[in-house]
């Protein structure tokens, strides 16, 4: 009897173990190719439309990730200020409420002083000189410099790559072609006190508003204008308003894919590889598609009756040295030293 329930105890167990490791196997097939463990939807915020390149760029990110990590990494997307402003928005990767966020440098600069040298004026040559930059060690150096404050505590933000976002040039309710012509115009700048002197220096009031309450500020007369990219500009629709577009490049402020710290420590080693090479493969092919809307944008809206005006840069440049004399201090100037040597 004894023996009986010996066998029978037994054949219960080993019953028990196969179901396990059958149960087991199965967890590690439905977990993916590179790894083991369930999946993990990620959420990124932009502020942007569905149309913009910069949402194209992050729906390639997460494209790239899920195919990297077997699909065990994936993203959920919410564009236009779905999860707040693009200040709001960083602020809750600090909190580690939200994983990832696109936002433009230009806000960084009151969180990480370093990302303040981006918005200084004409600080890039062209293009080629900003993603030579940006692709090379001083670009991985201000990725880096994302996690940690002026004060050299924890950000709680994790930078992982560059998007284009083209050049910044003037879109008026009036014409405009040289600074005397913006003097007594209000300006809508993003939150950046660089920003916001050189609109100053160049003779306009500065005024802050949020992305996504600029369209109503223009039609009411709350603001004369606006400076952005061509993409921007265009899928905005401001161009219903603004029927000048003055073409002086006073700055390029590149777009940053950020991720909360929280996320980060909560990833292993190959997985933030993921992430890296993910958002590297997502940044080529938003900057290629950026040229293409860029060249499509700028079409379409002079169509729409848009006058662009190629100025004189040079009276811009002139206009607004002492900002850069200003803001140019301490590490931002050994940057902004170091971005101008590279050929």
């Amino acid at each position: 009897m004894k023996s009986s329930s010996s066998q029978f105890i037994t054949g219960l167990l080993v019953g028990l173990l196969g179901a396990c490791l059958l149960f087991a196997g199965l967890g590690q097939r439905k977990s993916g190719k590179n790894g083991s463990g369930s999946g993990r939807e990620l959420t990124v915020a932009h502020s942007q439309s569905v149309t913009h390149p910069v949402h194209k760029g992050i729906e390639e990110f997460g494209r790239e990730l899920s195919a990297l990590s077997g699909g065990q990494l994936t993203v959920k997307i919410f564009p236009s200020e779905q999860l707040g402003n693009e200040t709001e928005c960083i602020e809750k990767l600090q909190q580690g409420g939200i994983d990832i966020a696109k936002t433009s440098s230009a806000p960084m600069g009151s969180f990480i002083p370093a990302y303040k040298l981006f918005s200084l004026p004409y600080l890039f040559r062209d293009s080629e000189h900003f993603w030579k930059t940006l692709d090379g060690e001083i670009g991985n150096e201000l990725l880096e410099a994302a996690g940690v404050t002026g004060e050299g505590k924890p950000s709680g933000l994790t930078g992982l790559g560059y998007y284009d976002a083209g050049s910044r040039s003037f879109y008026t309710t009036k014409p405009v072609a040289t600074p005397a012509d913006l003097k007594g115009l209000k300006i809508r700048v993003q939150k950046d006190p660089v920003a916001e002197d050189t609109v100053k220096a160049l003779g306009a009031s500065a005024v802050s508003i949020a992305f996504g309450e600029l369209y109503t500020a223009l039609k009411q007369g709350g603001v004369d204008g606006a400076e952005n990219n061509p993409p921007s500009f265009h899928t905005s629709r401001h161009f219903e308003v603004c029927k000048h577009y003055a073409l002086d490049a006073h700055s390029r402020n590149p777009d940053v894919l950020m991720a909360s710290s929280k996320l980060w420590k909560s990833l292993n080693e190959t997985e933030r590889g993921w992430m890296r090479e993910a958002a590297k493969r997502s940044s080529l092919y938003q900057r290629k598609l950026w040229a293409e809307e860029s060249e499509k944008a700028m079409a379409a809206v002079s169509k729409e009756g848009v006058k662009v005006t190629e100025v004189d840069i040079s009276l811009f440049q002139e206009a607004v040295k002492p900002v850069i004399e200003k803001h140019a201090k301490g590490e931002v100037a050994r940057i902004a030293k170091s971005i101008q040597a590279v050929k």
